[in-house]
Order: C-alpha cells, then structure tokens, then sequence
C-alpha cells in the first residue's frame, strides 16, 4: 500500500464520519435547511474528492523498487513544507478571526492558500478568493441568515 492509498482512505473515513454524524442533526427543507445541511454537503463533497483519489491510487502502476532521485526527494520536501505552512495559516486565521471579522479573515485565507497551492499571480488568486467570499456571503448571510464575526473592521 502506497501512501497515495492510505492517505486518501483516511479522508474517506473522515467523510463517512461526518456524513453518519450529521445524520443526528435536522435537514430542514429547501426553504428552511437545518443544521445538517453544512456539515452534510461537505461530508459528500470530501467522499466524492478522497474516493476519487482512493480509486486513482488503486489503479497507478508504480514500479515497487524505484528510487527516488534527488529532484523528487526535493520535491517531496517542499510539498510536506507547503503542507505544514497550510495548517499554520489555518491556525493563525482562527486566532484572528474575532478581530478582523469571518469575511476579510476568509478572503486573506483563500488568497494566501491559491497563491501555495499553485496559483502563479496575485490576481487570479485574488479573484478566487473574492468570488469564495462573495458566494459565501450569499449563502450564509442572505439566504441562510447565519451571524458570522464581524471583527473591527466590517
């Protein structure tokens, strides 16, 4: 077993868990959903990505006694770095969360994590972290009428 396969195998299992875990909670209806319905969504969003991905590792053909050369080994560091520092930024937007508020602390997010996993400018990044922002606004805020922090500054 590869680590492609466990790891994706792990994000399954999280995603059933939440899936069964949410069953506890009210769906609602379309007009009024209930608490469920977040956690449910991305309960089903994570399944279809990690059995996706658990799929992906089952059917790659890899060599069992290739080496790895420097490049990939330099490589697989700078991922596990990527990593780390995703986790990191994660932290410290909870922390500041109460003080600049639920949307500017998102959009911060969102931007620094397009620019680390791979996105090469500043104005797509940019741009995908508005367009989050916007639609969680009007899912959350409109539709939803859910009460998010507003920080000092919004």
């Amino acid at each position: 077993m590869g680590r492609d396969f466990i790891s994706s195998l792990f994000l399954t299992l999280i995603g059933l868990f939440f899936l069964i875990y949410s069953t506890k909670y009210d769906l609602g209806t379309l007009a009024s959903p209930g608490e469920a319905v977040f956690p449910m969504l991305i309960a089903v969003v994570l399944l279809a990505m990690s059995g996706w991905l658990l799929l992906q590792s089952l059917f790659k053909r890899r060599p069992e006694n290739q080496e790895q050369t420097s490049s990939e080994k330099k490589v697989v560091k700078e991922e596990n770095w990527r990593v780390l520092l995703l986790f990191s930024l994660v932290g410290v937007s909870l922390f500041s969360i109460e003080v600049l508020g639920f949307f500017l602390t998102s959009f911060i997010l969102v931007a620094l994590c397009c620019r680390l996993l791979g996105v090469n400018k500043w104005l797509p990044a940019l741009t995908i972290a508005a367009a989050a922002i916007t639609g969680a606004y009007l899912i959350f805020e409109l539709w939803l009428k859910v009460a998010f922090p507003k920080g000092l500054f919004i």
